[in-house]
């Protein structure tokens, strides 16, 4: 059998050659791509740890400083609060100032919790060549949203509803502490201008502590179910392109119901939560709580809360 030679195309092995080192120029630039989970989830954590991630180092430091400096100060005022204030009533400086100026410290400091993360996610966001389109666990967005309200969208590649998460639970968070910090701190607040502005936080902070269940909830079913389906983590026209030609396809009941069947099982499930503990719980149980807790109130000196109470009282009666 006589023996054939192939020769070899000098086009098609350069052809070969161009697209091996386009694939290893891919797969290089893969590995020095910036992650922005990772990031915002390094910044949420410590201060500052995703702004040294993506190589701001002046940035990330200034950040790790300021939770230095406030995790130092609020642990401080926790453990020796008794020092605190004997140094307060030794410079004739008013407690309820101090507390007023505390409570602005606090909301500043989750705004820049806030700010800190998101920046880092960004700047990660800007250094990549290709758009980032999400991690590729199922749980972690779902567990992370649980811990922070928006933490998940931000792993699910969706910073802006991420964003609008957050933003949310910074109030949250602060109506969060400041119920029981103002209720703790009340006695020793002096009859100032500053002791009003308190209580009328301490009024907001109880009309909106309620809702922040609701904030959780919502993030948390959010992160679970974009997880879950990749084309939910796609660009807002995009996913409008695929709901319409489900919809012409499928037919609209078909192509449209089972994407929004989560949502629609979480409402239901809020609407029976309410509705059993409205029968539990009947009306002359919370009367009779609310009717307790405007009278400890004003015994106390406050006034903006009993009157929120009353008008309550008055609109069930």
């Amino acid at each position: 059998m006589e023996k054939v030679w192939e020769i070899p195309d000098p086009e098609e092995e350069r052809r070969k050659r161009r697209a091996q080192l386009k694939q290893q120029q891919q797969q290089k630039l893969a590995r020095e791509e910036k992650d922005p989970s990772k990031a915002y989830t390094l910044s949420t954590v410590v201060w500052g740890l995703g702004q040294l991630y993506t190589d701001q180092v002046g940035k990330g430091a200034t950040f790790m400083v300021l939770m230095l400096l406030f995790t130092a100060g609020t642990l401080f005022s926790l453990f020796f609060w008794d020092t605190v204030l004997v140094f307060l009533v030794l410079r004739d400086l008013s407690l309820s100032g101090a507390f007023l100026d505390l409570e602005i410290l606090l909301f500043c400091a989750l705004i820049l919790w806030t700010y800190n993360a998101g920046d880092a996610y960004h700047q990660a966001a800007k250094m990549r060549k290709t758009r980032f389109r999400g991690v590729s666990s199922r749980v972690t967005p779902l567990l992370c949203s649980f811990l922070v309200p928006g933490w998940g969208q931000y792993l699910n590649g969706q910073p802006v509803k991420g964003g609008i998460y957050r933003s949310l639970s910074v109030f949250g968070i602060f109506f969060l502490i400041s119920v029981p910090a103002v209720i703790l701190a009340w006695p020793y607040l002096e009859n100032t201008d500053s002791r009003f502005i308190v209580e009328e936080i301490f009024a907001v902070s109880v009309l909106g502590a309620p809702l922040l269940p609701l904030l959780w909830a919502f993030s948390v079913h959010d992160a679970f179910k974009v997880s879950r389906d990749d084309l939910l983590k796609e660009p807002l026209g995009e996913r409008l392109k695929a709901a319409y030609y489900r919809g012409r396809t499928q037919g609209w009941v078909r192509g449209i119901f089972p994407q929004v069947k989560g949502t629609f099982v979480l409402v239901l499930f809020l609407a029976f939560f309410v509705i059993v503990v409205y029968y539990w719980f009947p009306k002359g149980y919370y009367v009779e709580e609310l009717t307790s807790l405007r009278s400890s109130l004003g015994q106390q000196g406050m006034t903006i809360v009993p009157e929120l109470i009353g008008r309550l009282l008055d609109v069930t009666r």
